[in-house]
């Protein structure tokens, strides 16, 4: 793993070594008949191009208040509203991070290849976004002796959680430039690109175990990591 240190924000580049037997099972490799050379290309082609990366940086919360009687947080010029500030109750310091697949293979042309094709590269993002996220949690574990990491992301789980809207303020806390130093941006819907990028705030709790998938009403996500509250997965 290899960080750089700006004056405030740290870029970590994350190495990444795709698992082929993996990425088989995800696209069903062996029911693609001709269409497999085709395959092993672009997992060739991504291995080479993907550099998962992560931004992030340390910041403390100013204050824990409610607006309208939902749960806010300031931090330093931004204010967040959403019922997941109440994750943050008694919460002091948070790491701003964005964790991204890498921008290696934005303008790679799927068009030549299977119509499959998008299907097949988002496996392999999937794998580099894995990657890091396991770069941002080593990271804070030794540099912020964080060893049970929690997190609140915007957009995540249902809209009265952490609206996505609210994902601008969260990218302004990297800098001007937001998190351009690891080639991701947002769209005007507040979406990031690459698809396969992660952003929030990591936290340590003694007292909070929160999780959003408890209180997403979406079903058969594949991302769902807890059942919602009251079921069982």
């Amino acid at each position: 793993m290899v960080v750089h240190m700006t004056q405030e924000p740290m870029l970590i580049q994350v190495p990444f070594s795709p698992s082929l037997s993996q990425y088989h099972h995800s696209i069903r490799f062996d029911a693609l008949d001709d269409a497999q050379v085709e395959a092993l290309q672009l997992f060739d082609d991504a291995t080479r191009l993907l550099q998962p990366k992560v931004l992030l940086r340390q910041l403390f919360i100013d204050s824990h208040d409610m607006v309208a009687g939902v749960p806010s947080v300031v931090i330093g010029s931004e204010r967040f509203v959403g019922n997941a500030m109440a994750a943050l109750d008694e919460v002091h310091r948070v790491i701003v991070y964005v964790a991204t697949c890498g921008d290696g293979m934005e303008s790679y042309d799927l068009r030549r290849l299977d119509m499959l094709a998008p299907y097949w590269l988002d496996a392999i993002k999937n794998q580099a976004l894995g990657a890091a996220r396991r770069g941002l949690l080593e990271y804070c574990k030794i540099h912020f002796g964080i060893s049970k990491p929690l997190s609140v992301n915007p957009g995540s789980g249902n809209i009265d959680l952490w609206p996505i809207e609210q994902m601008h303020g969260l990218f302004r806390m990297l800098g001007e430039r937001g998190a351009e130093p690891i080639g991701v941006r947002l769209t005007e819907s507040s979406l990031m690109v690459p698809n396969k990028s992660i952003a929030g705030l990591l936290f340590a709790s003694a007292k909070s175990d929160y999780e959003s998938c408890a209180y997403c009403d979406r079903e058969l996500c594949p991302q769902r990591r807890v059942a919602r509250s009251g079921e069982t997965i």
